[in-house]
């Protein structure tokens, strides 16, 4: 008892100094501030004028994307004539303003000492960026236009070269035709050893033809692969003048610039204050920060009780009001959980015809030599980061009609366990660190569903927002420290948070207000306790939750993942 009250006394010793070094810092600080608010010192003026400025032009950038989105749709119906006059327009444009940027001062001085001609030397930036972001569009405009001219000549000339194969190939066709015809005269098959002129000719003439129809077919072919290639360019041109025309990347950074020097003001101010604070620090007095400090330390000495009677009278009573959890419709007759028997140091498990038991290695004491024995690497595939946080991992399956297990705590001896039933058809929300084997079905594996509550406040409250129910039938071997009770809901029953193991899902569960008011105003007990009523189920605490650690709650990194793993019904 001595010992806590003299850490109470240093750690709030310690807290008065601070206190006292906080104060002092605000005193001395707070005359530099008011005198600083008076000048008009570069440091000073430059960052608000610039921060406005930033601010202003990201609405005008806005603005200008807009418009330049409208500009461009309209860009895409323009002739040749058209874009090359608006091309020469912009250039002209861009020149003056150009050279009104290169003569302006710098951004810092134009904030120190003329925020309007700032404003125009950056809304000219801004022009500048929308008049580049216009000729990318013309120049893309261009180049469509181009590719669909060069497309439309190739495709003439495709049609011309088409016209003249379909007057050559008849012309061909009918010359070949004359000379059969003349070959299978019999005069020519007697003779036919022996040209004629007449042959020759009708030869010569079907020679001739057929070249140009070949020739004419040939050139056709070419035309046609080179208006093919240039539609696919036109095409490509249109899709990147479209393209051009939706991006807004130089609008977007046109002031670049004047964010860049905006950053720096600040942080140029940042650096300028603390060393005007150290000429104050030799001036102040003591008397006040003291008597500051001992207010302040007496407000936070009263602010936790504070803070309790506000939560007891008022904010627990508005949680208790509010709907309870409810996973699941009563259940028809049939579907209860029974009791299970009280937990013991280890269990006897004796399998039958198709069923297996799934075991942790650390758990299972003796076994059956002539039972078939396996590893199953996660109690359910489907969920395998579930069952590795809670150590549901390499699990020993034993098979066999008969054989029986004994189940015990081989490596914690305040552990007990004890064997919950689960019939066809019922369900029950349970948290899987405290599963230490599953008898079930060879073919019909256990069944875990995720219950989600998001929206409701007892689920935060409670810091747990998924629920994992566990459905039959099974049997499940639940562990605790100092051992496990199952026992009937009836009228509703009230146990720490850190107690709970499960419940059936058929219960209503929430939270309420622990039952004496002086053990928690002295911070004795937590406010809320949890609760589960309005059902005929079983709930399933654990004697001593806190056994396993010392009696003390894990904090740092260790406390962090105990509450990750509550959040998400682990």
């Amino acid at each position: 008892m001595f010992g806590r009250l003299v850490g109470w006394l240093g750690r709030h010793v310690v807290l008065y100094v601070a206190l006292v070094v906080a104060i002092a810092a605000g005193l001395f600080a707070a005359p530099f501030v008011r005198q600083v608010i008076q000048e008009t010192t570069p440091v000073q003026v430059a960052p608000p004028v610039l921060d406005h400025a930033v601010r202003m032009m990201a609405a005008e950038q806005q603005t200008a994307a807009e418009q330049f989105e409208a500009r461009s749709r309209a860009l895409r119906t323009q002739g040749l004539a058209s874009l090359v006059k608006r091309e020469q327009d912009l250039r002209a444009e861009r020149a003056v303003l150009a050279g009104a940027i290169s003569r302006a001062r710098s951004t810092f001085a134009l904030a120190v000492s003329d925020r309007n001609e700032l404003m125009r030397n950056e809304r000219r930036k801004l022009r500048v960026a929308l008049i580049d972001q216009e000729l990318s569009v013309i120049a893309a405009g261009r180049a469509a236009i181009a590719s669909d001219q060069a497309s439309r000549a190739a495709y003439f000339s495709l049609s011309v070269q088409q016209r003249l194969v379909d007057r050559t190939i008849p012309a061909c066709n009918d010359a070949v035709r004359r000379t059969q015809a003349y070959e299978q005269r019999w005069r020519w098959q007697l003779r036919r050893w022996w040209e004629s002129g007449e042959h020759k000719q009708l030869v010569s003439i079907r020679n001739k033809r057929c070249d140009v129809a070949r020739a004419a077919i040939s050139k056709r072919n070419q035309l046609r692969t080179v208006a093919t290639a240039r539609r696919d360019a036109q095409r490509a041109a249109q899709l990147a003048f479209v393209k051009t025309t939706m991006a807004t990347d130089r609008i977007s950074s046109a002031s670049a610039d004047l964010v860049k020097n905006a950053e720096r003001a600040r942080i140029d101010l940042q650096d300028w204050l603390p060393g005007k604070l150290r000429t104050w620090l030799q001036k102040a007095g003591l008397v006040t920060i003291l008597q500051t400090a001992a207010m302040a330390l007496a407000l936070i000495i009263a602010m936790p009780f504070l803070i309790r009677l506000l939560c007891f009278f008022i904010l627990a009573p508005l949680a208790m009001r509010r709907p309870a959890i409810r996973l699941r419709k009563a259940p028809i007759s049939g579907e209860q959980i029974p009791l299970a028997a009280p937990s013991t140091t280890s269990v006897a498990v004796r399998l039958s015809a198709h069923e297996e038991l799934l075991v942790r290695q650390d758990y299972l004491q003796t076994s059956s030599h002539t039972g078939a024995k396996s590893t199953q690497w996660f109690l359910d595939w489907r969920k395998p980061v579930t069952s590795f946080a809670t150590g549901l991992t390499l699990l020993t399956r034993i098979r066999g009609i008969d054989e029986m297990t004994t189940i015990s705590a081989v490596r914690d001896g305040l552990a007990e366990v004890t064997i919950l039933t689960l019939p066809e058809g019922a369900s029950c929300v349970l948290q899987p660190r405290a599963l230490a084997a599953v008898v079930q079905p060879v073919h019909r594996h256990l069944r875990i569903t995720r219950h989600w509550r998001l929206g409701s406040l007892n689920a935060w409250l409670t810091l747990q927002l998924r629920y994992l129910v566990f459905h039959g039938p099974a049997r499940l071997v639940l562990r605790g420290g100092r051992g496990v009770r199952v026992e009937l809901a009836e009228h509703g029953r009230v146990f720490g948070q850190d107690q709970l193991v499960g419940f059936s899902a058929d219960l209503a569960y929430s939270v309420t207000r622990t039952e004496t008011f002086w053990p928690y105003f002295l911070g004795r007990e937590q406010l809320l306790k949890d609760r589960v009523m309005a059902g005929a189920g079983i709930l399933i605490v654990e004697e001593a939750p806190l056994s396993a650690r010392r009696g003390e709650t894990r904090r740092g990194l260790e406390g962090m993942l105990d509450a990750g793993m509550k959040v998400f019904g682990m």
